[in-house]
């Protein structure tokens, strides 16, 4: 008896021995790291993952920006007809997509959204032995026949892609008779308009399609009001002005070119103070008028971005004209944007010399430099 309690006794310890280093083999492995397969890729700490429905509301925000400025063509009567997703993509996500665009047809036209129920039933046959399952979608003679029935102009499809790195949604609008096409575009969230607002950029200026395919002119209008010393016939006066500048941005904005208008008034004669004798031609005291061609250089990088101060540089080479007087004058500068709508501008200019009359009189040359600042508005 003794002798076979030994034994179980040694085998417990020889089982002890042996199960010992695998236990604690264990316990090391879970503090470890897992090594990673070849197929997976962590991701980054630093990586902004953005919500399903936020890109989705991109998308579509971008179709409403082509409802409002009127370049979706064939919105007449119109019928969402047919909705294809990814496989990825449940089938009950098509509701939800045709009612989000639906929504944004109806917000911002006043076109009329039909449905075509019949245009989506499947007609079923027994053709002897076979059963035949046919759709309007597959025959364009009945689905003519239904549109004129329900009051359908055109038809709009619509496809949904989605992938992990990003979704394209495509839509199209076809003429129920013929099955022309009147208006197709694609919506990536990669280039998506939207996105790229609400980082403060003008989206126009790198739209990729519209460069390749036309030349759309961008003009830019803008009021400024001057405070400039300028050379009068035998001293400098400082002259409040007011200025008109018309320029047509090329180059992908990166460059303007245009003419400005300008007109200036001593500031002494504004509260009755004359400077000069009465025998003297005082330039800035009547009628007078500056007119400049320009070209400017916008300091902007590869795109422009609202919420950042941007520069310009520009000159300007033109004339002007009061009674007595015609000349010429070279302006340069620099301007510091501001938001979207202000700049402000620093501006020095020369003037060659010129002569300027009392009839026939010439009372003196006029020439030299002009400085000074303006603060422009644009519209």
């Amino acid at each position: 008896m003794n002798s076979f309690l030994s034994c179980r006794l040694a085998l417990l310890i020889l089982c002890l021995a042996i199960l010992t280093p695998g236990a604690r083999a264990l316990a090391a492995d879970k503090n470890t790291t897992p090594i990673a397969s070849a197929d997976y890729t962590p991701p980054a700490k630093d990586a902004k993952v953005r919500n399903f429905y936020e890109v989705l509301e991109d998308l579509v925000s971008d179709f409403e920006f082509d409802l409002k400025n009127g370049d979706v063509t064939g919105l007449r009567d119109v019928s969402i007809r047919n909705i294809a997703v990814s496989e990825n993509v449940p089938p009950s996500f098509k509701n939800h997509l045709e009612l989000a665009i639906t929504e944004r047809i109806m917000k911002n036209t006043k076109v009329k959204v039909i449905q075509c129920l019949p245009c989506k039933a499947r007609r079923t046959t027994v053709n002897g032995d076979q059963v035949v399952i046919t759709s309007a979608e597959t025959n364009p003679q009945e689905l003519s026949r239904i549109a004129k029935i329900s009051g359908i102009a055109n038809f709009m499809d619509v496809a949904f892609s989605y992938q992990p790195s990003g979704m394209v949604l495509s839509m199209h609008i076809s003429d129920p008779e013929t099955g022309g096409i009147h208006w197709s575009r694609s919506y990536n969230s990669e280039t998506s308009r939207a996105s790229a607002f609400r980082r403060g950029v003008d989206y126009s200026q790198i739209d990729d399609a519209r460069k390749a395919t036309e030349y759309a002119a961008t003009i830019q209008y803008r009021a400024i009001l001057y405070y400039m010393f300028e050379k009068n016939v035998t001293e400098t006066s400082g002259c409040l002005g007011i200025g008109f500048r018309m320029m047509e941005r090329y180059d992908n904005r990166r460059k303007e070119v245009g003419f400005e208008l300008d007109y200036f008034k001593d500031a002494a004669t504004l509260v009755g103070t004359q400077t000069l004798a009465a025998n003297t031609v005082n330039l800035w005291s009547g009628f007078n008028l500056t007119l400049l061609f320009m070209h400017a250089w916008n300091l902007i990088g590869a795109e422009e971005n609202y919420n950042n101060v941007r520069g310009s540089a520009f000159v300007g080479l033109g004339g002007t004209y009061a009674s007595g007087f015609l000349g010429g004058l070279v302006r340069g500068g620099y301007e510091w944007r501001l938001a979207k709508h202000w700049a402000v501008s620093a501006n020095v200019g020369y003037r060659p010399s010129a002569s300027a009359f009392i009839g026939s009189t010439n009372t003196g040359s006029v020439s030299g430099l002009e400085f000074g600042i303006g603060i422009n508005g644009f519209f």
